[in-house]
């Protein structure tokens, strides 16, 4: 390499080295950043969905009949089809109540259509043994592990004002609170 291109290559080295040490940091300041996260003890609702901002934790669909002649039986299912599940805390022992529905009559709910009811009732076993009164605490078996929520319903003929309802699809609205 000649004098003249050493010499070129020495400015233009030169000239890197002041560009990029030569812009020096005004300050410098180091800071920490908290970061955080609580997880309460609690319980969660699985196979449910939310609609207008309501948890809907499924579909009781007792099937289409042409009378009410026989018992007929029916079990709560999530929005994907199978059974609505709860997961809880360690330690929690939570419980369930279902209020009347929207047409009950004494201690029995009713589904209604044009104003004719069929009456129905709900229970916490699939035997269909252990009635779930209207707003009565029912205990759940939890764990961290999704558990199903025991919800069947049965209609029965003795609970009928007629064995023959009027065509229609009759509807009831049933709430259900879970407590911990």
């Amino acid at each position: 390499m000649d004098v003249k291109n050493q010499s070129l290559l020495g400015l233009f080295t030169a000239a890197l080295l002041s560009a990029s040490f030569g812009a020096q940091a005004v300050g410098l300041l180091v800071g920490q950043v908290g970061v955080q996260l609580t997880i309460s003890t609690g319980c969660t609702i699985g196979n449910g969905s939310v609609t207008g901002g309501i948890n809907q934790w499924g579909t009781l669909n007792f099937g289409n009949y042409a009378d009410v002649t026989s018992i007929i039986n029916g079990t709560v299912a999530g929005s994907n089809g199978s059974a609505v599940t709860i997961t809880c805390s360690t330690g929690l022992t939570p419980s369930m109540s279902l209020n009347g529905g929207l047409a009950a009559t004494g201690a029995v709910r009713a589904m209604t259509s044009s104003g004719n009811k069929i009456s129905y009732r709900l229970f916490s076993d699939a035997a269909h043994t252990t009635e779930i009164g209207i707003n009565t605490p029912v205990t759940l078996t939890t764990g961290t592990t999704a558990q199903n929520i025991p919800i069947y319903g049965r209609v029965l003929p003795g609970d009928q004002t007629s064995t023959t309802p009027a065509a229609g699809t009759y509807n009831d609205t049933v709430v259900a609170t879970i407590s911990w």
